[in-house]
């Protein structure tokens, strides 16, 4: 018989994702204070928040310091998009998805499989770096991935030349899309 406060967790957070199991740390206490404020603040139990931390480290912060990516504040992405114009636009984001590539294969481990970029996207880019909110739908082979972000029309349109020229480089697939200065949408066949 399940206890009441497993029943709750259940409820509340769902069923875990991974087995889990149990380490013991020595930690400082100025981290564990900070840890235990947040997951307070965030309504999430202190283990489910240092999974969270240590996943972002390992997905984001650790290939980041391979790749020489920046944190920067999306205030400044919006004001440094509308500083240029759509067509350089368009040609840094073909570019950038041609460097990408390689750095996707070889430092993030990204197999040349629909599945493997559509996790990359999701996780590295949407997720974790937050370069957008991810939604994608398959029907048989129809794929509709929405993307929505609060950064403006050349951000659509730069995620829209990236994410073609990406999927060009990494799958050979065509993909039709639209965006509006929010959203971004992707079709293809897979």
């Amino acid at each position: 018989m399940l206890s009441l406060y497993l029943i709750k967790c259940i409820r509340l957070y769902g069923m875990p994702k991974a087995k889990t199991i149990t380490r013991t740390s020595s930690l400082r206490k100025d981290l564990v204070e900070a840890l235990e404020k947040e997951a307070r603040d965030r309504e999430l139990s202190t283990s489910a928040l240092m999974n969270q931390t240590i996943d972002r480290s390992i997905h984001l912060i650790w290939p980041s310091e391979k790749t020489g990516s920046l944190v920067i504040a999306h205030d400044i992405v919006k004001s440094l998009a509308e500083a240029v114009s759509s067509e350089n636009i368009r040609k840094i984001a073909a570019i950038s998805a041609q460097i990408h590539k390689n750095t996707a294969m070889v430092v993030m481990g990204t197999e040349q499989k629909l599945e493997s970029v559509l996790n990359l996207f999701e996780t590295s880019y949407g997720k974790n770096s937050r370069w957008f909110k991810w939604s994608n739908t398959v029907n048989g082979r129809d794929n509709r991935i929405l993307l929505i972000h609060e950064l403006g029309q050349n951000w659509s349109i730069f995620l829209e030349a990236y994410f073609k020229s990406f999927f060009m480089e990494m799958l050979d697939i065509q993909v039709k899309s639209s965006y509006t200065d929010k959203t971004v949408v992707f079709e293809f066949k897979a």
